[in-house]
């Protein structure tokens, strides 16, 4: 065979393995490859602990068999957990001897093959039985040789766990190491199908075995795609990229994620026997911090379940109302905030629900589930701990925030509208206006100011109760609740300027399609709605006549309406720009990962995005001739040369990467759709829309039971806690 990776942890190596040797029965698995084979070593456990911790070999085999059931099923079908072999820790003078041997012996095989090559050459004439005999000699001599090795030699239990059905299709895996800081092992023996297999490279590949809330392996599939290059690709490469891959990592990468959840049985089958004088001595202090987690979790149920059946009500109270859907409709953005803060209260115990296997063997999986579970709750604190920032710089700048707002309103009202209906009503920047409907439009929207001023006069006295209103609803219910009450209450001050916006837009866009079809009758042409084209038509003298007559007033006044248009247009569309500025930020914060923002900064080896091989030097020394016997001639043969060795590591998301697809899933496809609606509905006087209608509820309404909630509550406190 080819190639021989070996995937090493190394956190497997214990303090007693510098002072004894000692044999190491491994787990892991084993993925044989056309040409090479990769070998996954999860956990190795000494021979004695295993004999003392399982009586018989049957229930070391329940054991393995329990352990691969709880792989996930795509390694289940690329390989089997097992007994991968034995790993023999020599003492460092040992691990010399048994090296220095194996190459003296070897070398010694090696002479002798050369020395039957030199007569076979020099003589012509052979006999077919003295040649059989050496080569039987030499044969036997070799087989000694094997059965002398130390690494060749099994005992008992090994021998009958390589002979049963614990080990899988007869392979077994010899490597032999001394206790030094690397632990690099080295391969000897190699069993596949009951047949030993020649090794030409060797890589061992050292990597940190996964662990939940530490770190995990990936290829970077999650990573943003590469750009699409200028140039079309020929036919030649494009066959070439959609062949597969010749080393597939996949199933490797998951049986490392998967290799903790392997090790957890055979370990606890191992400290099982010291341990348990330990739980059965539990302490004070555990049971009184048992008994404060479950008192915990009780008042955290009950106080959520008071908090369900209170929103239950209100819904209920405001369901009966009779102006329900009036103040829906007025109040649209504050209603969807405060339905989706109410769903997210409700749902905080399913999110915490987590019932799946995966997430207590994939490490990765686990990872994943974890910001998943864990995002709702982080988003509803993130909230609340704005909201409290802004309802208290509220409450302690009332008076200042006031007195900005009464003269915003009123260089609003005089500086910009009233003046500037004024000077549309004159000559407008030079344009000469038709005088009469100028002055008609004018006076219509001044009027209209003039009415609208005076309410909000009359409501300035409840400012000061509005202000203290979006401070405690900040307060209460976070952030958004009150930014989204404030868009709705600049639509309400602001409803004027739409309503003049809107009824002039209506004489804007009937001009124009005025217009638009006495240029038609002109040129003889007629739209056809059925089939959305011009078709020729033949009009009349008097068709004509009155096209004509009706053509030039129309055009004439269409400067002064378009003059005013302009002008209101520009007002409402700064004020549908402020409210979808005031939209996105309530989008951002909603859709913000702050669990997984959180873990970046603290644990970034949670966001893998590809593996990086980096070379170490190999701890195992290879200047052993010196120890050969005397008069022996050095030659170049390399006997289980020192390996490859790697450590396996991972580059790492950057907080684009981390952050960017919450908000490419919430914002993708909705820029150029508005900008073209906003643009297309100003040019022809049509409708403008007001909204980006990003926010939506993913929860439905939630209505069960009051003791299901409870008890909903209540496991979920359990889930949380372990």
């Amino acid at each position: 065979m080819e190639r021989c990776r070996i995937w090493w942890p190394r956190q497997q190596r214990q303090p007693e393995l510098e002072s004894v040797s000692a044999r190491y029965v491994m787990f892991g698995w084993l993925f044989p490859h056309a040409g090479s084979v990769d070998i996954v070593v999860a956990a190795f456990v000494s021979e004695g602990e295993i004999l003392r911790s399982f009586p018989s070999l049957d229930t070391l085999q329940a054991t393995i068999l329990s352990s691969d059931k709880r792989m996930p099923i795509t390694l289940q079908e690329s390989a089997a957990f097992t007994i991968l072999g034995d790993c023999v820790v020599h003492l460092p003078r040992d691990f010399e001897a048994c090296c220095v041997k194996e190459k003296y012996q070897l070398l010694q095989t090696q002479a002798v093959k050369t020395k039957h090559s030199a007569k076979n050459q020099d003589s012509s004439v052979v006999l077919n039985g003295s040649l059989g005999s050496e080569d039987q000699e030499q044969s036997r001599n070799n087989r000694k040789w094997e059965c002398d090795c130390d690494c060749s030699v099994l005992d008992g239990f090994l021998d009958t766990c390589k002979k049963s059905s614990v080990v899988k299709g007869g392979n077994w895996v010899h490597f032999c190491c001394k206790p030094n800081v690397n632990q690099i092992p080295m391969l000897q023996h190699l069993y596949l199908d009951d047949q030993n297999v020649e090794i030409n490279h060797c890589h061992v590949i050292l990597y940190d075995v996964p662990i939940a809330g530490r770190n995990h392996f990936s290829q970077g599939d999650d990573a943003p795609h590469s750009l699409k290059p200028p140039f079309k690709k020929p036919n030649w490469i494009c066959d070439l990229q959609k062949r597969p891959p010749v080393l597939d990592l996949d199933p490797i990468v998951l049986a490392l994620n998967c290799a903790n959840a392997a090790r957890v049985p055979v370990a606890w089958k191992t400290v099982n026997n010291s341990c348990a004088a330990h739980f059965l001595l539990a302490t004070v202090f555990d049971a009184l911090v048992l008994l404060l987690q479950h008192l915990t979790g009780i008042v955290l149920a009950s106080v959520s379940t008071i908090v369900y059946i209170f929103i239950q009500l209100f819904r209920k109270f405001l369901s009966h109302v009779s102006k329900y859907s009036m103040l829906q409709k007025v109040f649209r953005h504050s209603w969807k905030n405060m339905h989706l803060r109410c769903c997210q209260i409700l749902y905080w115990p399913v999110s915490l629900q987590d019932t799946s296997l995966s997430s207590s063997v994939n490490v990765e999986y686990a990872h994943k589930a974890a910001i998943k579970k864990h995002a709702l709750w982080s988003n509803i604190i993130m909230d609340l701990l704005m909201g409290f920032i802004l309802g208290t710089t509220l409450l302690l700048n009332m008076e200042t925030i006031c007195s900005w707002t009464f003269s915003l309103l009123h260089y609003m009202t005089d500086a910009v509208l009233r003046s500037g209906c004024v000077w549309l009503m004159g000559v407008p920047a030079g344009f000469k206006l038709n005088t009469e409907l100028a002055e008609l439009l004018g006076m219509i929207s001044l009027n209209a100011i003039q009415i609208y001023s005076t309410l909000w006069f009359i409501l300035g006295g409840f400012l000061r109760h509005i202000i203290q209103g979006l401070a405690f609803s900040g307060i209460l219910l976070g952030f958004t609740v009150p930014v989204s009450f404030f868009i709705d209450i600049i639509q309400l001050a602001t409803l004027h300027v739409t309503m003049l916006q809107w009824l002039i837009s209506l004489i804007y866009s009937r001009q124009i399609q005025t217009v638009t079809s006495l240029w038609r009758l002109f040129r003889g042409r007629k739209w056809n709605p059925l089939r959305q084209r011009l078709d020729s038509y033949d009009y009349t003298v008097e068709q004509h006549v009155v096209g004509s007559l009706l053509f030039t007033p129309v055009l004439l006044l269409l400067p002064t309406a378009s003059i005013f248009y302009i002008f209101f247009s520009i007002l409402s569309s700064t004020i549908i720009c402020l409210c979808i500025v005031l939209e996105i930020a309530i989008c951002i914060i909603h859709c913000t990962p702050y669990a997984a923002l959180f873990l970046w900064v603290t644990r970034r080896q949670r966001f893998p995005a590809g593996l990086l091989f980096l070379p170490v030097l190999s701890s195992v020394s290879t200047d052993d001739d010196d120890a050969l016997p005397v008069g022996e001639k050095k030659t170049d043969i390399h006997v289980h040369s020192v390996p490859l060795v790697s450590e396996l590591n991972c580059n790492y998301n950057t907080l684009g990467q981390v952050i960017g697809p919450h908000y490419q899933k919430v914002f993708k496809g909705i820029a150029l759709p508005f900008c073209k609606q906003l643009a297309h509905g100003i040019l022809r006087g049509a409708r403008i829309p007001t909204t980006l209608h990003l926010l939506s509820s993913p929860y439905p309404w939630m209505h069960i039971g009051i003791r299901d909630y409870w008890m909903l509550c209540r496991g979920a406190t359990k889930q949380g806690r372990n």
